[in-house]
């Protein structure tokens, strides 16, 4: 179709070029501006009906339809590539500098979020920078891809695997080993639920918190390293608590010890002993969830004083993570872990925050795969500080509704925090709504055609003569006026294909096919590269497990 200013001009410079080539022109006009002028008007009315073809816009059709995009961001930098516009096959890549305001990836399951996050983490294996992917399932076949990529990529002994359904194929990992006192309190903090609006609840919630304070300060002052059973130990053992308080030097720890144990003694015949029964209370069974974490499959992973995986390091290297949480055998604990993780991904940004520029990692990738599961609210200071630390994050859910169970406002607490959104088909019914009022709306034109018809007919009811009239008449009306529609509707939302989504990268939209990896049909499975690890010359285990007995005893 030939429409618009640019098709007028055209036309108009083709019909100038044959006038000006006419005999009745000769002689007065010279021959060049003729050749000119068709030359191009034909170029422009060519290009103009060639985009028009290749512009396939299909915007009503229920499914397999096909939305128009917006120009692709200019940006000379480093990015990651995210798919193809369906309507002119362009390429779209995500800059690294937007990429660092963080990325949210919604769609139900099985439409190709965990797809396009491999995508992701393979561009960012073969370009040597760093990952960490939280997957909130058991999936072999994801862990031996992300084992394939590093192995091709030359990179076999930068991934470390956290898998505690496999723990002798998986590397260590001691959350509680690494940081000051309150960043430890914290992640073991999160093994206990919420009580904001219990204030009974809360007071021994906060009575917990400052417990494991003061132990964890005198642990690291008197240079002991420490695991999940030892601190199980020394919350269930009088003689374990008075053993630290002795090894403590003094100082502020020792002396915040003392005063925190001093609450719990009692007078008794044989002397002065603490109250265990007072303290069990106040910890509110802290001891039992800790102690979770220092039995079974758990304790093989957790229960170490020289862990092959430290994460600031992971992240400050730029080295890999792939972290399996057992959801379904093991749903509490497995969740309380991805807790403490992300709260260790917190202290990790607080310290790389401190280091010069030229010592933080070239954007590190954390991809947080169902997220809505195991976060806390606490984590929205995480997206507004991540960037300074050059790390992204992606955070993968299914619905709006998931991550409102952590709070009412949480939702739009990640939403703000993204600059980039990625969304998939939807399956639930407010989640399209709610993606629809994200993209935004658009300002259309409206026609509206109405179509009238009349016929009449009358005669005198007596009459000489055989006279009467009949009448026809009818008419038709064009009016346009300016809507605003959704750019992307609701029922579109739930009709795309798998594999398809909707992006907003700022201000822009584009309507995607994502890439999915083809991987050879047979890879090998996944083998655990041990590192030998050495406890530091100025440190010492604390070695309780192994004075059990001792303490079973003075405490019968």
């Amino acid at each position: 179709m030939i429409a618009g200013r640019m098709d007028a001009l055209a036309l108009t410079a083709i019909a100038a070029g044959v006038a000006a080539a006419t005999p009745w022109a000769a002689g007065t006009l010279p021959a060049w501006p003729a050749g000119i002028l068709g030359s191009l008007g034909m170029a422009q009315l060519t290009w103009s009906q060639a985009m028009a073809k290749l512009r396939q816009y299909d915007e009503d059709s229920r499914e397999g339809f096909i939305l128009p995009s917006d120009d692709p961001v200019e940006h000379n930098g480093p990015g990651l590539h995210i798919g193809l516009t369906t309507d002119k096959n362009t390429r779209i890549n995500m800059p690294d500098i937007l990429g660092q305001r963080h990325t949210a990836i919604v769609g139900q399951s099985g439409v190709g979020k965990t797809t396009l996050g491999e995508y992701i983490l393979w561009q960012q294996t073969a370009r040597g920078r760093g990952w960490l992917f939280i997957d909130a399932k058991i999936d072999r076949d994801t862990r031996d891809h992300l084992a394939y990529m590093a192995k091709v990529t030359g990179r076999e002994d930068e991934l470390y695997i956290i898998d505690v359904s496999d723990p002798d194929n998986a590397n260590t990992y001691n959350p509680v080993l690494h940081g000051d006192p309150d960043e430890v309190a914290s992640r073991l903090m999160n093994l206990i639920p919420s009580a904001e609006n219990n204030p009974g609840a809360d007071h021994y919630r906060q009575s917990a918190n400052h417990a494991l304070t003061v132990i964890i300060a005198a642990l690291q002052a008197s240079g002991q390293l420490y695991h999940f059973g030892d601190l199980s130990i020394l919350l269930q053992s009088d003689r374990a608590l008075e053993n630290l308080e002795r090894m403590t030097p003094q100082g502020p720890e020792r002396r915040a010890l003392s005063i925190f144990l001093d609450q719990f003694r009692t007078r008794t015949k044989e002397g002065t002993r603490i109250d265990l029964n007072r303290m069990k209370q106040t910890l509110g069974g802290m001891a039992g969830r800790i102690a979770l974490f220092a039995q079974g499959k758990f304790g093989k992973v957790f229960n170490v004083y020289a862990p092959e995986i430290v994460l600031t390091e992971i992240i400050r290297k730029g080295h890999m993570l792939y972290v399996s949480l057992p959801t379904m055998g093991k749903d509490t604990a497995a969740l309380n872990l991805g807790k403490m993780i992300v709260s260790d991904i917190r202290s990790a940004v607080a310290y790389i925050q401190d280091l010069p520029k030229g010592e933080r990692p070239e954007h590190f990738i954390a991809l947080l795969d169902e997220m809505g599961a195991y976060v806390m609210e606490g984590v929205g200071r995480l997206f507004e500080q991540a960037r300074s630390a050059n790390i992204a994050l992606i955070p993968a859910f299914q619905s709006f509704s998931q991550l409102n169970r952590v709070s009412p406002d949480f939702a739009d607490i990640v939403i703000q925090n993204t600059w980039n959104k990625i969304f998939f088909k939807f399956g639930a019914k407010d989640s399209p709504e709610e993606a629809a009022e994200i993209l935004g709306k658009t300002k259309r034109f409206q026609r509206t055609v109405s179509v009238s018809a009349n016929q009449g007919e009358s005669a005198q009811y007596l009459r000489t003569t055989p006279q009467s009239s009949m009448s026809d008449g009818g008419g038709m009306g064009e009016s346009w006026r300016e809507v605003e529609e959704f750019r992307v509707t609701p029922d579109q939302l739930r009709a795309m294909d798998m594999g398809q989504a909707v992006m907003m990268m700022g201000a822009r939209m584009y309507h995607l096919r994502t890439p999915m990896i083809n991987y050879p049909k047979h890879i090998p499975s996944f083998k655990v590269i041990k590192r030998k690890m050495k406890i530091p010359a100025d440190k010492q285990a604390l070695n309780f497990e192994e004075r059990l007995n001792e303490f079973l005893t003075a405490t019968a």
